[in-house]
């Protein structure tokens, strides 16, 4: 709380008596209470406490002559909301508190009651409200509660997860409320293994995420993991894009080698963790993880690490399509930078570092530091902040987004497309036809289709395109960052002056390291070269559900074929480069300046030109899945679930190098699972897969996991 106080300036020094005695002249008219109390302290050295503002505007008139500064005080505050108290050589200025009247003080409305279920059945931990306002309490495990009220004709509001709300006007008697189970509760359901179950009797440790979780300023969908979903452990290793995708986990590691990433599931069919970073938040409808074995067995083998289930979104019944659009630009910047030494620091730290030690190395000489302290010449003496050189601080992204979603009742669609431009922090380079910086330009189109070919019969068509065309340098960021942590800011500056000798840059080196019988500089390595990548995706599911009622009710059948193809060529173009160092130099007469200096190449001489290499990989999946479900409830208790399923799938390496990698690898199995629910209060769950892989040898090729 701000206060205000009023000091008197003058050296007048006294006790409350003697001011409280000394008479008061005052005449005034219409003026601000602020200004009289200031006059009060001129004249009696009393000071004046009081919350800053509450004086504002208020005023006064006031005529009197010799008077107390009791007496004034009544008077200026006669007929206000404010009071004051005297301390000896001060005065507290207070705004009156509003007493209510004697019925209103003694009147205490508290109202009592329990809450029962349709069944009769106590529900504790019921949340009672007084509405309006956040006076509340709970129900005890006995449902009782006790809520004191504010005011006699209030509105109490019983709420509870599964339950419908319910409100009860006060009326001061004792209230037994019954709430109904919520039916939107009951009906919510949740994607599992192969399916969706019944939020209200699922039994296996699954997670629904909602899609605002994951809505994060990065382009890879898995960055927004860590810390948003429970059990999942997400370690984003490297900054540089394209390579900025999170490792995740589900309840650890499984194993210590093989396969220990989890397994992904878009729209039913195996992915990978390429596939769900390109996913947009805006294209996905329900995201499942699944984490312990009555949830994952369903998978067998590959379900051993925990599974992700993603489902995108389908059309709807509207009368008008919804469309969306959505411009992102971002701003990224390392989160630590480290801080390097200049180059005098780093060389009188290492000579103590070898003089302390012992340890035998070279000391850098007097002449050498007082040189590069003076700035003599920066060829000789070089001072470089290789980071600085390399690494700017920062770079803009941009994310579009654009989606319509709409359809009627023989077919409903929903359409998805999404670009992202990413840059890297590398410094542009001039000298250069090409430019070495990081650049991902990626575009991604999302195209479902749902056919209502009967009453009964339902076709989808799901088509998922994905181009990626990266631009980069011939050394990675993260290979550079690791030079410019081996290289140190004295031994060669980035480059020398250019001459009529040589047609090539003249980098900076030094003699006595493994590539080319020198050190590596890192600016060099930087723009020696760079590296293109196109890559291309499309994965097409055509899915047919039909209900199988005409047989028995609750029963249906679908069937599911997808393929995917994914295709990569890279193009690189890198040349050698040639380091000098210097041999030796000469002082002017007075030791003022370098008159002149000789050099020298590092190692053989390089070729400069740009050689070209390419390369192509890729491979394609087909999958296929057959399932019959039931699901039924029996008098309006008793709720039965059975599914079985087959499925196979088939991988082939489209530019096969051997005879063994242009073999298809196979798997195949069945699984099956059983429901049954008591009210939604006592359940039970039984899963099992049973799958295999022609990658062991006949007769232990398949495994049942209960």
């Amino acid at each position: 709380m701000k206060l205000t106080f009023f000091m008197l300036i003058a050296s007048v020094l006294g006790s409350y008596a003697s001011s409280n005695a000394q008479g008061i002249h005052m005449n005034v008219s219409n003026s601000k209470i602020e200004t009289v109390l200031k006059n009060i302290t001129q004249q009696t050295g009393v000071r004046f406490i009081y919350e800053t503002g509450i004086l504002n505007d208020l005023k006064t008139t006031i005529s009197l002559k010799n008077e107390t500064l009791e007496h004034v005080l009544k008077k200026v505050f006669a007929n206000s909301d404010f009071k004051y108290t005297i301390f000896d050589q001060s005065v507290v200025i207070k705004k009156r508190e509003h007493i209510k009247n004697n019925t209103e003080q003694s009147l205490e409305i508290i109202v009592t009651g329990k809450v029962l279920d349709e069944t009769g059945a106590t529900i504790a931990g019921v949340s009672v409200t007084e509405s309006g306002t956040a006076n509340a309490t709970q129900t005890d495990f006995e449902g009782n509660f006790r809520l004191k009220l504010t005011k006699s004709n209030a509105l109490i509001v019983f709420s509870m997860v599964g339950y419908e709300e319910q409100k009860i006007e006060n009326s001061n008697a004792r209230l037994n409320v019954v709430l109904k189970k919520s039916s939107a509760a009951i009906e919510e359901v949740v994607v599992v293994g192969y399916g969706t179950q019944k939020k209200a009797s699922v039994v296996g440790a699954v997670q629904t995420v909602k899609v605002d979780d994951l809505r994060v300023p990065s382009a890879n969908l898995s960055t927004g993991f860590a810390g948003r979903l429970a059990g999942v452990v997400a370690v984003q290793r490297s900054g540089e894009p394209g390579a900025d995708g999170a490792d995740f986990w589900i309840r650890g590691i499984s194993t210590f080698s093989g396969m220990t990433s989890p397994l992904i599931v878009i729209d039913g069919v195996r992915a990978s963790s390429g596939d769900l970073n390109t996913l947009d938040p805006e294209v996905i409808e329900s995201f499942s993880i699944l984490k312990d074995a009555t949830a994952t067995a369903l998978y067998g083998t590959r379900g051993a690490n925990g599974v992700m289930i993603v489902t995108t979104k389908s059309g709807r019944d509207l009368d008008k399509p919804i469309i969306n659009g959505r411009f992102e630009t971002t701003y990224t910047s390392p989160t630590t930078v480290p801080e390097f030494v200049n180059g005098v620091n780093y060389m009188t730290l290492f000579n103590e570092a070898v003089t302390t030690r012992k340890t035998g190395e070279i000391l850098y000489p007097i002449d050498k530091i007082d040189g590069t302290n003076r700035g003599l010449n920066p060829y000789l003496f070089p001072d470089v902040n290789w980071y600085n050189e390399l690494f700017k601080k920062g770079a803009l992204n941009q994310n579009v987004n654009f989606s319509v979603r709409g359809g009627g009742k023989k077919m409903d669609y929903f359409s998805n497309v999404s670009y992202n431009g990413e840059s890297g922090m590398l410094q542009n380079v001039k000298d250069f036809s090409y430019d070495n910086n990081i650049k991902i330009n990626r575009y991604v189109l999302q195209n479902n289709i749902n056919v209502y070919l009967t009453s009964t019969t339902k076709a989808t068509v799901k088509v998922n395109a994905q181009l990626r065309d990266y631009h980069g340098p011939h050394t990675g960021a993260n290979d550079l960052f690791g030079l410019i942590m081996q290289a140190n800011p004295v031994d060669f500056p980035i480059r020398f002056p250019q001459d009529s000798e040589y047609s090539y840059i003249k980098w900076g080196g030094r003699s006595g390291g493994a590539f080319n019988n020198g050190f590596r500089n890192p600016y060099a390595e930087m723009v020696r070269g760079y590296s293109d990548n196109f890559q291309s995706t499309v994965m097409g599911n055509i899915e047919l559900n039909q209900k199988l009622d005409f047989f028995t009710k609750g029963l249906s059948a679908s069937g599911l074929f997808s393929f995917k193809n994914w295709s990569s060529t890279n193009t690189t173009r890198s040349g050698g480069y040639n380091q000098f160092e210097v041999a030796d130099y000469s002082w002017n007469s007075d030791h003022s300046a370098i008159e002149n200096y000789d050099l020298r190449r590092v190692g053989a001489e390089q070729v400069t030109t740009l050689n070209t290499n390419t390369s192509s990989s890729g491979d394609r999946q087909i999958y296929l899945q057959g399932m019959i479900n039931y699901d039924r409830t029996f008098a309006n208790v008793h709720n039965v679930t059975g599914m079985i399923l087959y499925n196979q799938e088939e991988y082939n390496v489209n530019n096969p190098s051997g005879l063994i990698q242009s073999l298809p690898k196979r798997k195949q199995g069945i699984a099956g699972r059983m429901t049954y629910a008591y009210d939604y209060k006592y359940l039970a769950e039984v899963n099992f897969g049973y799958n295999g892989t022609e990658n062991f040898a006949k007769g232990h090729r398949f495994g049942f996991f209960p």
